[in-house]
């Protein structure tokens, strides 16, 4: 496929050059892990909390989707993340992070609101907006940063900022030469997978091409199934078309019974299944198994390889991959990445809605 060789493609669709974004989640991380160490830590997170609440939907929240991850296998606190207009009930123990890129996100902004009523610890992660007004106004403090950019594209600071304070308040404990690690990761996989790679020595253009008129259906197991969410998420709104996530070991308990049809429909789908190091060795066993499974029942599939020493790295390097992926699947789809009209649209009916 040369035509993802070919520099004047990008121009004319990717005029806004999310590629360029793209290109720099490596600096980017690297910085936001950085000001996430150096920021002020205020007195109310100095205290190690009984548990986590993170507020996000969408792009804001694809970040604090991977350190929810990981606190599941490296924290004692639980840590869980809320997409919806609602926390649970807290008490003064539960720390509650409102992560919001824009800082207008309406189920984030409501949510959040709400947990202003309640006591405990409250931080906002954010660019400013309504968000950093509304957490200023009642005395919270506010990790603001700056990215010129959708908030899909600012995945960086959504982990690495977000992983640096809550290792500083005792939830995490991240290794710095283990992040040092994973940024280095992602700096060879800037250039391995970047736009001036060839298709021939490029994994994410070959990904692209075998997805192309397809349905994905991305498949992680463990630390890889937020990297499979993160796949569909970029797919759909970079590529502009229908993306999947599933999770092992849960499939092979429900959806393995169903992968033979309806038969017409199997054609359509692709299967990809991400595997790595970072995995159970028994879901690398399923994730054999599996493929098998779904090829015999006449699904195309296949495999890809995550790299990762720790579970860190195999996160975000997973969900790297996929970013390069969607993008050279939205040059093949003929769609500019950058624009999201639809959601623009359902947030302007869902505001007239509020007028009226």
């Amino acid at each position: 496929m040369r035509a993802l060789d070919a520099p004047d493609l990008y121009e004319r669709l990717d005029p806004a050059n999310i590629r360029a974004r793209i290109a720099d989640l490596p600096r980017q991380a690297r910085e936001a892990w950085s000001q996430g160490c150096e920021w002020p830590l205020p007195a109310e997170l100095q205290r190690r909390p009984a548990r986590v609440l993170l507020l996000g939907v969408g792009g804001s929240a694809i970040g604090a989707d991977v350190v929810a991850s990981l606190a599941t296998d490296d924290s004692t606190v639980p840590v869980q993340l809320i997409r919806n207009y609602a926390a649970p009930p807290t008490d003064g123990r539960s720390l509650v992070v409102a992560c919001s890129f824009s800082g207008e996100t309406e189920e984030t902004l409501l949510a959040f609101q709400a947990e202003l009523h309640t006591p405990g610890p409250r931080l906002a992660v954010t660019t400013g907006g309504t968000l950093a007004e509304v957490a200023e106004r009642a005395g919270v403090p506010v990790f603001r940063y700056t990215w010129d950019g959708p908030p899909r594209s600012a995945l960086g600071y959504g982990v690495f900022a977000l992983l640096a304070i809550l290792s500083r308040a005792g939830v995490l404990g991240a290794d710095p030469s283990v992040v040092d690690a994973t940024i280095r990761g992602l700096e060879a996989d800037a250039k391995a997978l970047g736009v001036d790679t060839p298709y021939e020595r490029n994994p994410a253009k070959q990904l692209a091409h075998w997805l192309h008129g397809g349905v994905p259906v991305v498949i992680g197991a463990d630390i890889l199934e937020v990297a499979a969410r993160r796949w569909a998420g970029q797919i759909a709104e970079n590529a502009k078309q229908w993306a999947l996530p599933a999770a092992l070991p849960e499939i092979d308990h429900n959806l393995i019974v169903g992968f033979g049809a309806p038969a017409h429909a199997l054609p359509s789908l692709r299967a990809l299944i991400l595997d790595g190091a970072a995995v159970h060795p028994r879901n690398r066993l399923r994730a054999t198994l599996t493929l098998e499974a779904l090829v015999g029942a006449g699904v195309p599939g296949r495999a890809v390889e995550v790299p990762g020493a720790s579970t860190l790295e195999a996160a975000t390097r997973g969900c790297y991959l996929g970013d390069w992926t969607s993008l050279y699947l939205a040059i093949l789809n003929d769609a500019d990445p950058a624009p999201a009209e639809p959601i623009d649209r359902l947030k302007d009916a869902l505001s007239r809605r509020a007028e009226r």
